[in-house]
């Protein structure tokens, strides 16, 4: 090999190597900012929407909310729990930014014990939340 051949093939190497630089910080740095993105979902309650005073044997309504601030479609699992008991089970799916409400109702049995508290439990992509309401016996 000639001194010129050499030096040709050194600018090649070095070209290579720095194109490859570059390369690798570009998907590290996507990779990274991916990584940490926030990634979450809202779950609510409207307090304008349910009576805290009830009689045992009313039925009792409410309304709650899902927003999805997750990176993907997100598939959700809802339990509600009228005290330690599980009284309705719900399952949909949304897309990020999207909202799912809706008014739900449930019937408060003749031997509560009160207060009792009205939890739900939504469960998505490994995490769990919740929120809650209690009901106390209505004085009339």
């Amino acid at each position: 090999m000639s001194q010129s051949e050499e030096s040709e093939m050194d600018v090649l190497i070095k070209r290579t190597m720095v194109i490859a630089c570059v390369i690798g910080v570009a998907v590290a740095a996507y990779l990274i900012w991916v990584t940490y993105q926030e990634s979450y979902s809202a779950l609510y309650l409207r307090p304008e929407s349910y009576s805290n005073y009830v009689h045992a044997g009313d039925d009792v309504s409410f309304v709650y909310g899902v927003q999805c601030f997750e990176n993907k479609p997100t598939k959700y699992d809802l339990k509600i729990f009228l005290g330690n008991k599980l009284v309705k089970e719900k399952e949909f799916e949304l897309k990020r930014g999207e909202v799912h409400e809706e008014q739900e109702t449930i019937h408060v049995p003749e031997d509560t014990t009160f207060p009792t508290k009205v939890r739900l439990v939504l469960e998505a992509n490994g995490r769990t939340y919740d929120v809650h309401f209690w009901l106390k016996e209505a004085s009339d």
